[in-house]
């Protein structure tokens, strides 16, 4: 078992995605503070009101990130950027005295990297659209790799708005093909509605 400070949110970031946090609270400066002195990183997890979430409220799935970059802002929020590293699973938490949230987890095997398939090759293009309307997303991302099928798999998990027992089902599986489907019947099941408006 591992030892992570967790960090909940309302959004997520999986292996190579990244994110920018603006963090106000005591307790997550301090996190931030200390994961820089030890150059080690924390947990991102969602924040849950699910019955298969534990108990603390957050997911029982997140991911460990690397601080890449921070800055203090005009508003005295410390900006922070993170990389997803590697996923995990939580099984215990406990809260310090400030709240900050400590867990004890076990890691999940990351998606191995697999070339989209010339049927699912739509799936990588709307990302692809999504990033030049959402540049504050795309700009992120230095290298953008829209033929893997696990990179565009886990940066349209990042994005859209599941409910956390959906989430937590696609990542924890072996592979992205269970996403693919998940993404590939919803893209086609909106194309055909539109389809139809018109």
């Amino acid at each position: 078992m591992t030892q992570l400070k967790l960090f909940p949110l309302r959004s997520v970031v999986l292996p190579e995605g990244k994110m920018r946090l603006r963090i106000f609270e005591p307790r997550y400066k301090r996190m931030v503070t200390e994961c820089l002195k030890n150059e080690s990183g924390f947990g991102v997890c969602l924040i849950s009101a699910s019955a298969g979430a534990i108990p603390s409220n957050v997911s029982s799935v997140g991911t460990y990130v690397s601080i890449v970059d921070f800055e203090s802002l005009d508003d005295g929020m410390l900006g922070v950027t993170v990389s997803g590293i590697r996923k995990f699973q939580i099984h215990h938490v406990e809260s310090e005295e400030d709240g900050l949230r400590q867990a004890q987890v076990s890691w999940i095997e990351s998606w191995p990297p697999t070339n989209l398939s010339d049927e699912d090759q739509f799936i990588g293009e709307r990302l692809q659209h999504v990033y030049e309307k959402f540049p504050q997303i795309g700009d992120l991302y230095l290298h953008r790799f829209f033929d893997d099928a696990a990179w565009v798999s886990q940066r349209w998990l990042e994005v859209l708005p599941l409910e956390c027992h959906h989430f937590e089902h696609l990542v924890t599986q072996q592979d992205c093909s269970a996403t693919l489907s998940f993404l590939g019947e919803a893209f086609r099941s909106d194309d055909a509605d539109n389809a139809t408006r018109h």
